[in-house]
């Protein structure tokens, strides 16, 4: 198995070079979505919880430390991309971005539970703290300049991959409601 696939790698392994528009349009299309930009965050959370019982005379309590790392992407459809090559000038033109797609992979880590015998944790109690979470971690990126810098990675990547494949055109940014023909 491993020697069919060693073989197959080697025949697929060829250089191409574009020379035309149309080339480029196939090439970022077929990259579908691109993850242009990724952040690692870090946040601690104390939940806690109380429950008062028989007329208010008893206090059943629960609390639960919460270590937080999460990893966040910002990716782009190019699908949705809207762009205008220029063979003469060997100009790309990006027309339109569409709206960049946020995805937070957050990874939960528990200390110090405590729980009283009448306020026990449940699975409602879990699913409070991974919204306090998604909460947390979306203010958290949003103060950060994760996203602000996204829609300018993206540019670099297209202008960076265009280069690597031997095209050495330039990327333009023009924001646009209409495209222009070829």
């Amino acid at each position: 198995m491993v020697f069919c696939a060693y073989f197959y790698f080697q025949k697929n392994k060829h250089k191409t070079t574009f020379s035309n528009s149309g080339a480029i349009q196939e090439a970022l299309h077929n990259v579908s979505k691109l993850i242009v930009t990724e952040g690692h965050f870090s946040d601690i959370i104390t939940y806690k919880d109380a429950k008062e019982i028989y007329l208010s005379w008893f206090r059943a309590e629960k609390k639960a430390v919460v270590l937080v790392n999460a990893k966040a992407t910002v990716s782009y459809n190019l699908r949705q991309l809207e762009f205008v090559s220029d063979s003469k000038t060997k100009t790309l033109f990006i027309k339109y971005i569409p709206d960049p797609e946020l995805q937070i992979y957050p990874k939960l880590e528990y200390y110090d539970i405590q729980s009283d015998f009448l306020n026990e944790f449940n699975a409602e109690d879990y699913n409070k703290i991974s919204e306090t979470v998604d909460a947390r971690l979306k203010k958290q990126i949003a103060q950060s300049s994760l996203l602000t810098n996204a829609q300018n990675r993206l540019i670099s990547e297209i202008y960076s991959t265009l280069n690597n494949q031997g095209i050495a055109w330039k990327v333009v940014y023009q924001p646009s409601k209409t495209l222009l023909k070829d």
